[in-house]
């Protein structure tokens, strides 16, 4: 057994391998090194060479054959090791008994660092394992490689390392191995690394006799501030049983076009029972809100169900900048019998046909545009139709609403990475501005009367960067038993009706709540005529009085009974608050669709005789409810430091009115009609209260996956709150009282606005107020404060 080894590094000689980088039979340097097993024991304890092998005799015996023979063409490297290893293990020559011999050249191949072989032989042909060894080291070859547009856009340079073992009776061609993998690679485009890592390996298994193949594929470019990324793969012909051979006949991809690459398996359309698709819409020509309105209209009409949609954005036109700022939204949807060419005409079809488009230029003003983002899990890359959309993982108009109905752990069927980290990342990168002025997205809250002219819709806002003002709604009860303003506008004059009306509006209100029934604890509900009676008349009022300022303002009925709603709606009421978040009267739902108007969703519990003794929150132990909290500008983003009872709490709320939107959006409400207000004091205790305003922010974070079990079936539901607006309010509620000894409810007005100004630190969108002239104060410092608005 040899333990011990003798070697040389890099004996430079010249010598014809063959052809050189230009294919002439030319001399070219090389190098040798020489790794010899012995046992140099006894030369250590006598210090005696005779008992080695000599190193310096060895490699002046190699040097004189090289020179001997460097007019003869070895044609390989692999001959060269043949004859470096018989000189070496001659025993007249001073050799060893094993010899490991590797010779390198740096100049025969153009693309490659360097070639070697690499032989191991015995002087008596015993080893177990005599193998002969091919390395390429740094093949720079050019190809598609990657998921991002600009990497589908542009060939990249990758380097390849390969390892080739086999047999020492195997006769194979470095320069073959290069040429075939060089023409195959550059020929070919890959979704990721690993895969034209395997390709790669099963090329060479697949056309050469070998025992196996290591192959490493570096991305030199791939990520800023490192020398490379990439992987590598050890593989046999074993590797490859039950895959389909490579057929090598490729032609060169001239084509600058975005292109993915695909397969019959998951391109072909397959007939099963129901389709889930992702459809993106935009609107920038017309009334925008019909628009798309009338194409979700003639989805449905042609049996293409919508299960849900995201918010609704308002996003700076892209590529072509000269147009009007777009609506924009996705949504889901499910089918059957619709391939993805069926559903693309199908888009086409409503797009130009029933809403006419008209289409002058590229990424041009268009009444309606429908794209298929998403078609269940397939990859397709045709002509006229590529999926997942090849733009989407660059437009934050498209990747924002999207995830508002994926689960954070989906995966691009390209990318193989969630796609909610797709747009983390383009939300925290630079955006390019001759592009796109500015990838920033607004959501809107549409409101019918306002469809003509968004620029006096109010219901705008930011909701990542929360740069946008907070709204006040001030509250007008008509009621005579409310617990704060109880009778002071109810069985009163139409003239004090508009005073207090434009009172409240010059004071700051955007918006007039106008309630007739009071839901403080333990009170009991007047009959629907005499809401109806309280409510309806004030709203004709203000509608038909002579001042402009009452005739248009933003008015809310707060009611969770439908046929208020309806009437009220009918009179020129805009919003609708319900406390009971469709919990009491459910077809409150379908008044919302029917009318499109903004649907404020209070959670309760309970009836106002009961709530306060509702107020335990516990854990979610439904196993088919699964519940995150998702950051948009965070992928990672996790909770930290709640107590449990915190985390019951806002949880518990979430869940619950997540289970009441999912009934909405079963009565197509869409998402972009719900604002959602936690309701303070509704089954909530004095320290929950202050919960829910420290940690008002969460609501917007929250997001829940729905296991629907019907018979062996099993739908999925996925609701996040990223994109809903939050109202709170906590205005002289009974808990500021108990903790500021105000007993009577009009003294809270200072510790109102502690509650307001929390509120905007926790990013509330809209606050409920009594007081709204010293509320109107709060909420200017702050915005100031917290927005940088003043």
């Amino acid at each position: 057994m040899f333990k011990d080894t003798v070697f040389i590094n890099n004996l430079s000689v010249a010598a014809v391998i063959g052809k050189d980088a230009w294919d002439r039979p030319t001399l070219q340097p090389i190098q040798i090194s020489a790794k010899l097993k012995t046992d140099f024991h006894q030369a250590s304890i006598t210090d005696n060479l005779k008992y080695s092998l000599n190193y310096a005799v060895l490699s002046q015996n190699i040097l004189k054959y090289m020179k001997a023979n460097e007019q003869k063409n070895f044609k390989s490297l692999g001959n060269i090791a043949e004859n470096v290893c018989r000189i070496v293990l001659d025993p007249e020559q001073g050799g060893g008994d094993q010899a490991e011999i590797i010779v390198r050249s740096a100049k025969s191949e153009i693309r490659a660092d360097s070639v070697e072989y690499t032989s191991t032989r015995t002087r008596d042909d015993k080893v177990d394992t005599v193998s002969d060894e091919i390395n390429v080291n740094g093949l720079k070859v050019l190809t598609i490689v990657g998921v991002f547009t600009f990497e589908r856009l542009k060939k990249q340079y990758v380097i390849i390392d390969l390892s080739i073992k086999m047999s020492s009776e195997s006769n194979i061609s470095i320069h073959e191995v290069i040429d075939d993998v060089v023409q195959y690679v550059e020929s070919s485009n890959f979704k990721t690394v690993e895969a034209l890592v395997m390709k790669i390996g099963q090329l060479i298994t697949q056309e050469y006799n070998i025992e196996n193949v290591f192959v490493k594929v570096t991305k030199p470019n791939a990520i800023p501030f490192t020398d490379g990324v990439g992987v590598s793969s050890i593989m046999n012909k074993a590797s490859f049983n039950d895959i389909e051979p490579i057929t090598t006949q490729s032609t060169v991809m001239e084509s600058t076009q975005f292109n993915l690459p695909t397969s019959s398996d998951d391109s072909t359309f397959s007939k099963k029972k129901n389709h889930i698709a992702y459809i993106a819409f935009g609107s920038n020509q017309g009334n925008q809100i019909k628009n798309i309105n009338e194409a979700l209209y003639y989805l449905e009409k042609a049996k293409i169900n919508i299960l849900s949609t995201s918010s609704l954005y308002i996003s700076k036109p892209m590529y072509y900048k000269d147009q009007p700022d777009f609506f924009n939204g996705v949504i889901k949807v499910s089918f059957n019998d619709f391939s993805p060419h069926d559903l693309m005409k199908k888009c086409k079809e409503i797009e130009y046909e029933y809403i006419n488009r008209i289409k002058k230029i590229n990424n041009g003003p268009r009444s309606i545009d429908l794209d298929i983002l998403l078609y269940d899990d397939i990859i397709l890359n045709t002509n006229d139709l590529i999926i997942p959309h090849q733009s989407m993982l660059e437009r934050s108009f498209v990747l924002q609403p999207l995830c508002e109905l994926l689960s954070f752990d989906t995966l691009h069927p390209v990318t193989a990475e969630p796609i909610h980290h797709h747009l983390t990342q383009l939300l925290n990168s630079k955006p390019d501005e001759t592009l796109q002025e500015s990838s920033d997205l607004l959501q809107i809250i549409p409101i019918p009367r306002f469809e003509l002219d968004h620029d006096k819709n109010p219901f705008k806002f930011d909701q990542l960067k929360y740069k946008h003002p907070t709204l006040i709604m001030g509250i007008m009860n008509i009621t005579p038993d409310s617990f704060s303003d109880g009778g002071d506008n109810y069985n009163v004059t139409a003239e004090e009706i508009e005073t207090t009306a434009l009172r409240l509006l010059d004071e700051g209100a955007t918006i007039l709540d106008i309630g007739g029934v009071s839901t403080r604890p333990g009170s009991i509900a007047p009959s629907e005529e005499e809401e109806l009676r309280r409510v309806l008349s004030v709203v004709k009022i203000l509608r038909k009085s002579e001042n402009e300022k009452l005739s248009t303002c933003l008015i809310s009925i707060d009611t969770y009974r439908a046929n208020v709603a309806e009437q009220c709606l009918e009179a020129g009421a805009d919003i609708i608050n319900d406390i009971s978040m469709g919990l009491y009267e459910p077809k409150i739902f379908d008044v919302v669709a029917k009318y499109g108007c903004p649907y404020i969703m209070n959670h309760t519990r309970g009836t106002p005789s009961t709530m306060s003794t509702l107020n335990n929150y516990e854990s979610n132990t439904n196993e088919d409810i699964n519940e995150y909290m998702v950051d948009p500008l965070n992928s990672s983003f996790n909770v930290e430091n709640w107590n449990v009872q915190v985390a019951n709490l806002i949880n518990g709320i979430s869940r619950e009115l997540g289970l009441q939107i999912l009934k909405a959006f079963k009565s197509d409400v869409r998402k972009w009609q719900i604002i959602i207000d936690p309701g303070i004091g509704f089954a909530k205790n004095l320290s929950q209260n202050l919960s829910v305003i420290k940690h008002a922010s969460f609501f917007k974070k929250y997001s829940m996956l729905v296991n629907e079990r019907c018979e062996e079936n099993i739908e999925q539901f996925y609701l996040t709150f990223n994109g809903v607006a939050t109202l709170l309010g906590p205005s002289r509620k009974k808990f500021l009282g108990t903790i500021c000894d105000e007993p009577i409810a009009r003294d809270r007005v200072i510790s109102s606005g502690a509650t307001i100004m929390a509120c905007i630190q926790q990013n509330t969108d809209i606050v409920r107020v009594h007081d709204v002239k010293e509320m109107k104060k709060v909420v200017k410092m702050g915005d100031a404060i917290y927005k940088f608005i003043y």
